[in-house]
C-alpha cells in the first residue's frame, strides 16, 4: 500500500488547484491512463456489467466490492492523491456507480448530490472517470462552476428524467455551464453541492462513466446499501470508527470480510 506522501509527491494538487476546487467546486478533467488502456480494459468492465453481485442485484452499484478491476480503478492512485491533497490524509470508499447512457437514453436533471444521500454530515469528493469517450455529442457532464456555495431545494422530478428528484431550477442559471468532455481514462473531482446533470443522448455513441465516491472518517453512513456493504480504507487511518469496513475483494467475485 503506497503511503499518501508517496501518492501526493506524484500526483498531488498544487495550491492553484486546490483553491480552484474550493471556489469552483469541481477540477479537471485529468488523465488517469490513457485511452488505449482503457479500450483495452473496457470488455472487463462490460462482463461485470454483465454479471449479478452477491447481495443485491443492480449490477452498476457498488462493483468494488466484488471486482478487483473495479476496485483498483475507484482507488488509483491519481485520483487518491488529489483526493488527499483536499480532504486529507484519511479517506473510506463508500460507492461506486456506473452510469451508462445508451443512445436514447433520457437526460440526468441538474443536481446536488448529497440530496439524496443517507450520510451524516455529507461532506464527501467524487470522481468520475470517462470509460467510454464523454463528449458534448454523446451527453457528457456539465456542470456550473460556483454552485457549489449554496444549497439548491430539490423538486420531484418529471417522466422525461432519470431521477426521482431535480434541483428546482429557479433557484439556479445554466447560463455558466462547462462541458466536461472527456477521453477515455480521464477523470474530473467534485464536491456532494456541485450541481451538475447531462443532456439525453442523442446520438449513436454509448457513454459510460464510473462515479466513485469517497468520504473522511468523521462521516457516518446512516444507511447501508445491502448487506455486503461496507467501506474501504482507501488511505490513512480510520480513526472515529463510525463505520463498518471490509477487506478489497482479491479477485471478481471473492471478497476478504473483517
Amino acid at each position: 500500500w503506497r503511503t499518501g506522501v508517496e501518492m501526493i509527491a506524484e500526483n498531488g494538487l498544487n495550491p492553484h488547484e486546490i483553491e480552484a476546487f474550493k471556489e469552483q467546486g469541481f477540477l479537471g478533467p485529468y488523465p488517469m491512463m490513457t485511452p488505449a488502456e482503457m479500450v483495452d480494459l473496457t470488455p472487463r468492465i462490460e462482463s461485470v456489467l454483465g454479471s449479478v453481485p452477491p447481495g443485491h442485484s443492480n449490477a452498476i452499484h457498488n462493483r468494488h466490492l466484488d471486482c478487483r478491476p473495479i476496485y483498483e480503478l475507484a482507488t488509483n492512485p491519481s485520483i487518491v492523491a488529489r483526493m488527499i491533497s483536499l480532504y486529507g490524509h484519511d479517506l473510506l470508499l463508500w460507492r461506486t456507480n456506473f452510469f451508462v447512457k445508451e443512445p436514447g437514453s433520457k437526460r440526468i436533471p441538474w443536481h446536488q448530490d448529497f440530496n439524496y444521500w443517507p450520510l451524516e454530515p455529507p461532506v464527501i469528493v467524487s470522481a468520475w472517470i470517462a470509460v467510454d469517450a464523454s463528449s458534448v455529442e454523446n451527453s457528457c457532464v456539465q456542470v456550473i462552476p460556483g454552485s457549489h456555495r449554496k444549497i439548491i431545494p430539490h423538486v420531484k422530478a418529471g417522466d422525461d428524467v432519470i431521477f426521482d428528484e431535480k434541483g428546482d431550477d429557479r433557484y439556479y442559471d445554466t447560463s455558466e455551464a462547462v462541458d466536461l468532455e472527456m477521453a477515455p481514462g480521464e477523470f474530473i473531482l467534485f464536491n456532494e453541492r456541485t450541481l451538475h446533470h447531462s443532456h439525453p443522448n442523442k446520438s449513436d455513441m454509448r457513454r459510460i462513466g464510473l462515479a466513485i465516491r469517497v468520504i473522511v472518517p468523521f462521516v457516518t453512513v446512516m444507511k447501508w446499501d445491502s448487506p455486503e456493504h461496507a467501506l474501504h480504507l482507501i488511505s490513512g487511518e480510520n480513526r472515529l470508527g463510525f463505520n463498518r469496513l471490509c477487506e478489497p475483494p482479491v479477485e471478481t467475485g471473492e471478497k476478504e470480510q473483517s
